[in-house]
């Protein structure tokens, strides 16, 4: 008897819970057609025949969306400048490690040549290993030139960006709300009291 009713309880737990997953699907479904209506486009056959001076909050509306547009434009260069100077940063190190391996080459191949000089060592041997770290020493140098030719093109790549950053904020800066201009574009006129008063 006990047996039965533990099977039941299952059996009933497993049917709540196919109908509990089924509800979550109605529901995940319901909002998301929702979603999608909301974002879906609009009917532009039907908002061609929407009267010019029932469109105020719409035209608000596209402009408020331009301006976000260049928003985006502007939070993707700078994203762009950012990286174009972590690179260059990058760059500047390779450089100065480059340099640093030179300068000890250029010890070691002094301190062979003083031994050379000096008499010390075989001949063969110190000649060979002069004309060897000569050798390191050009290869390292041509590195540091194609790093410096990296470095060249990196900061005409930054200097570019920053103008481009500061044109897009000049451009964001002096773009004009609807109500803006047609506050710009109404004529001044003067009231009876001012005309008095100007008499």
């Amino acid at each position: 008897m006990k047996s039965f009713s533990y099977i039941g309880f299952i059996t009933l737990l497993a049917i709540s819970l196919s109908v509990g997953c089924a509800t979550t699907q109605e529901i995940k479904g319901s909002i998301t057609s929702k979603v999608s209506s909301i974002t879906s486009d609009v009917d532009q056959n039907l908002f061609a025949k929407v009267p010019e001076d029932k469109q105020a909050e719409v035209k608000k509306a596209e402009f408020d969306l331009k301006v976000s547009e260049e928003k985006v434009k502007l939070a993707e260069l700078k994203k762009d400048l950012a990286s174009t100077q972590e690179n260059y940063a990058g760059y500047e190190q390779d450089q100065a490690q480059k340099y640093r391996q030179e300068a000890a080459i250029a010890l070691d191949i002094a301190k062979t040549e003083a031994i050379d000089e000096s008499g010390l060592g075989k001949k063969d041997d110190n000649i060979k290993v002069i004309a060897d770290l000569k050798s390191k020493k050009l290869r390292m140098e041509a590195d540091r030139v194609n790093v410096e030719g990296k470095l060249s093109t990196t900061n005409l790549r930054i200097n570019t960006l920053t103008e481009q950053i500061k044109a897009q904020e000049e451009k964001i800066k002096g773009m004009e709300s609807p109500a803006e201009e047609k506050a710009e574009e109404k004529p001044a006129t003067t009231t009876v009291d001012e005309k008095e008063q100007q008499k």
